[in-house]
């Protein structure tokens, strides 16, 4: 039996759950946690239960935000594994992705915000994604490109740490195009 989260969608409720995860994005982006369910049925221009129809917390909402992020740093490491292999494929993961957060704040704030509810919902996509992104690094390390002690479990870190400092555009100057280079720098083996 289809459930729900299965069954395929009519043309106007796929529309209606697109434009509330994009109406979504864009508060989470603007207000973190503050961002309430009515505002981005507003915004997304459906009513309250059309949001709650299909996500029924706002931790639903915040994986299926957060999923959709991933779902795009998938596409992009899989065409850049396609492109190139290693190092180079790793580093233009990199850089696309950085380029995307940097240009989207709310890939920059969104993991804070997220609990494990939201966390499940993203899970078969960030597994596939470490598998995409552990094979650019194990051939990076094999060819002698990568630092040894970097792992596919460490990119988290590497993209909070990153995310945060775009984040701060508001109090700090930012130089991202300098920290990228000395993030990218610091992976490179020595």
């Amino acid at each position: 039996m289809a459930t729900l989260e299965t069954r395929p969608l009519r043309a106007d409720a796929r529309r209606n759950r697109e434009r509330i995860v994009e109406a979504a994005r864009d508060l989470f982006a603007r207000c973190g946690d503050e961002a309430q369910m009515d505002d981005i049925a507003a915004k997304a221009c459906v009513g309250i239960g059309t949001v709650y129809r299909h996500f029924p917390t706002k931790q639903d909402l915040i994986g299926e935000v957060i999923r959709t992020k991933f779902e795009r740093h998938l596409e992009t490491a899989r065409a850049w594994a396609e492109r190139a292999s290693g190092w180079e494929a790793f580093e233009g993961f990199l850089r696309e992705v950085f380029t995307e957060m940097e240009a989207d704040s709310s890939q920059q704030r969104l993991m804070w915000l997220a609990d494990e509810r939201a966390l499940a919902r993203i899970e078969p996509t960030r597994r596939e994604l470490v598998k995409v992104v552990g094979a650019m690094l194990d051939q990076a390390r094999a060819d002698g490109r990568l630092r040894p002690d970097f792992s596919v479990d460490d990119i988290p870190t590497i993209m909070c740490a990153v995310g945060s400092t775009m984040s701060t555009q508001t109090c700090l100057p930012r130089n991202i195009p300098m920290l990228v280079e000395v993030v990218i720098d610091g992976l490179r083996a020595r």
